[in-house]
């Protein structure tokens, strides 16, 4: 698993020279995108979540997220014929996904594919398809899939900006900072050791976001889930205070991330939390502010927000590693845990 956390600056390069040449994003997509669903299992629909943001904020496309659990039980008829469908697996042989695929391609709608895989089922069947070319994943847990399937859905939002005369300027012009942005944050991110140790100490907590911060909330819930099985809870920030709120009564620990992106709206429901709880806060964050949280683990700040977000991925992975290793558990070895493929 550490290995290929580390390896992932070297893969989004690889994929940057790949998709982008002079700032220009090289890929085929249907020449009209009016609207997006994405279908995928695991961290797949964590990155989905994710893409959905890209192609909301950036490509101004109304998109949708389905577990392919879900999905693969509609009817046909319920299909929408002027949607492009994404499906993301990192195999390529997801059963639940790759049989929700199927089900569309019958309908005669055309699927897109990302995935990991080249001789997979899933990319043989697209009809636009994406290989993630990150080398075989050995860790149970996805690393770097999930930045690579990340960065991917990115490049696909800024494609189809661009096909509708939106300016992706800002989106693009540091593009080329982004590796080294990734393996500078491999080595210099502060207070991860001090974080790992107190969360790995905890039964339980909750952690949470707004915007894109939630499905990295997610994604942090989960990794930490299936290589530490601490019990962890997710939310976005906004619902948290609607009830789940009173969750801080017990457990009294949470996770959170706050980037330069973040509006005055997500800033002050993190200090009304902080301030109506006598919580122990853990906040992730490349804005160098006092939160009056416990532990604030500093990651280097960027000039583009596909930079920030791998980097806070990087981290994740890193805290979910460190927990893991604090605890003696196998990450590479999870009890209970397998890809699941082949209809396993």
């Amino acid at each position: 698993m550490e290995t290929e956390i580390n390896s992932q600056g070297s893969i989004i390069e690889k994929l940057i020279n790949k998709y982008i040449k002079n700032y220009c994003i090289l890929i085929t997509l249907p020449l009209v995108v009016k609207k997006i669903i994405i279908v995928a299992s695991g961290s797949s629909y964590n990155a989905g979540l994710m893409g959905k943001y890209f192609f909301e904020n950036i490509a101004k496309t109304s998109t949708s997220v389905e577990y392919a659990s879900e999905f693969a039980y509609m009817d046909n008829q319920g299909f929408d014929n002027e949607a492009l469908y994404i499906f993301i697996s990192q195999s390529g042989k997801s059963a639940d996904t790759l049989y929700s695929m199927q089900k569309v391609k019958e309908a005669k709608i055309p699927v897109l594919s990302i995935t990991n895989n080249t001789d997979s089922p899933m990319y043989h069947l697209a009809d636009y398809k994406f290989d993630l070319d990150a080398g075989v994943e050995n860790a149970i847990a996805a690393t770097k899939t999930f930045s690579a399937s990340v960065f991917t859905l990115w490049v696909i939002a800024c494609k189809i900006a661009h096909g509708k005369h939106i300016d992706i300027t800002k989106e693009t012009e540091n593009i080329y900072t982004v590796a080294k942005s990734i393996k500078e944050t491999i080595e210099q991110v502060d207070n991860l050791d001090y974080a790992a140790k107190f969360l790995s100490k905890q039964k339980d907590f909750s952690a949470f976001g707004l915007g894109i911060n939630y499905p990295l909330a997610k994604e942090a819930a989960l990794k930490i889930q299936e290589t530490s099985y601490i019990n962890i809870g997710t939310y976005p920030m906004g619902e948290f205070i609607h009830g789940h709120y009173a969750l801080l009564n017990k457990s009294k620990v949470f996770l959170t991330f706050v980037t330069n992106n973040c509006s005055i709206v997500e800033l002050n429901l993190l200090k009304k939390i902080l301030k109506s709880y006598k919580t122990k806060s853990v906040v992730i964050s490349d804005v160098y502010e006092d939160y009056n949280c416990d532990i604030l683990v500093k990651i280097p700040k960027t000039h583009s927000r596909i930079a920030t977000i791998l980097n806070i991925i990087i981290v994740i992975q890193l805290l979910a590693l460190k927990i893991a290793t604090n605890l003696k558990r196998n990450v590479d070895n999870p009890k209970g845990l397998e890809k699941v493929i082949d209809g396993r």
